[in-house]
């Protein structure tokens, strides 16, 4: 018997061996065809710019076409529980911004967690957020929002429920003493239209998503969540400069793999990016996007989501509407 096993591993395949010896056949990377990456939102939402250069950059790099796949729906949740499920085999990973980590958190039924079920690649920019206010409805400074609080009338518009837009603003107010009356809707261009029109005094959004409504003076920004001043918008004072040193935040966009993938392909993923958003073009992205790019290693980027997801969980077990 202990011959005729030998003889059987000799002849049978690499790839059958593999699945029947250790219960599944290695893949990785390089042994796939097509690459996609899923995208839990809409397209031409704010993480679009940055998914579609990464995709056309790692398709040069890795030799193979790498597709971008739209899968929207509950606020990011549908298409990322939908990446969760995959193998890690290489063929599908994940791009998406902070509603990874405040969705879960929002919804512990959600489909998955962040941190067990995805292993973090890159962290492929920072863009802080800033507070909104809305002229008609008389917010123009931050001490009017101050007022309106004081007299107990005060509106928050957000981009839906469990969004980063959610969690941020009910942050930021909390640190700034603000108690406002939740408007929640679908998506931040939903959330500024109740600015615009009034009905809600203000919101907490990122600057890239926000500037265009503010160079149309369709909202006032009246605080930065940054440090220093944002060069775009120089009259902006910081939550600092107002007597909030502890206030900042910012949304970020990252690059993710089902945790399956191997540690090998997830750091080689993650050299590719660095020299993608170095380059001269990613450069030029950043820049335009108004977003910065840090070089992190995917056990700085993996570190920084447990850390995050567990304060959003806090949060969310503290009370918030």
């Amino acid at each position: 018997m202990k011959a005729a096993f030998k003889s059987w591993i000799v002849g049978c395949g690499l790839a059958l061996c593999a699945a029947l010896w250790g219960g599944q056949a290695s893949a990785d990377i390089a042994s796939q065809s097509t690459i996609q990456i899923v995208v839990p939102f809409n397209p031409g939402g704010s993480t679009d710019p940055f998914v579609r250069f990464l995709a056309e950059e790692l398709q040069h790099k890795l030799g193979k076409p790498v597709v971008v796949i739209n899968k929207p729906g509950a606020g990011g949740v549908v298409g990322t529980a939908e990446a969760a499920r995959n193998s890690g085999d290489g063929s599908t990973l994940l791009f998406s911004s902070s509603s990874f980590l405040t969705g879960p958190a929002y919804n512990p039924n959600a489909g998955y967690d962040p941190v067990k079920k995805f292993k973090a690649i890159s962290v492929l920019g920072f863009n802080e957020f800033m507070i909104i206010g809305s002229p008609a409805a008389g917010v123009t400074t931050i001490d009017d929002l101050f007022a309106k609080n004081k007299a107990g009338k005060i509106v928050m518009s957000t981009a839906g429920v469990g969004s980063s837009t959610h969690f941020v603003g009910r942050m930021v107010s909390n640190e700034l003493g603000l108690k406002p009356r939740i408007l929640h809707m679908k998506s931040s261009g939903e959330a500024m239209m109740e600015v615009i029109a009034g009905r809600a005094d203000y919101y907490v959004g990122s600057v890239g998503s926000s500037a265009p409504y503010l160079n149309n003076n369709q909202g006032k920004a009246v605080l930065y969540l940054g440090k220093g001043r944002r060069p775009e918008f120089p009259d902006v004072p910081s939550a600092a400069e107002k007597g909030f040193a502890e206030v900042e935040a910012a949304q970020w966009f990252g690059f993710f793999a089902p945790a399956g993938l191997s540690d090998k392909d997830v750091t080689m993923l993650n050299r590719m990016v660095a020299e993608i958003m170095l380059s001269e073009k990613g450069r030029e992205l950043t820049a335009n996007q108004g977003v910065r790019f840090e070089d992190w290693d995917a056990a700085a980027f993996q570190a920084y989501m447990a850390r995050e997801f567990a304060n959003w969980q806090a949060l969310v077990a503290a009370g918030m509407e």
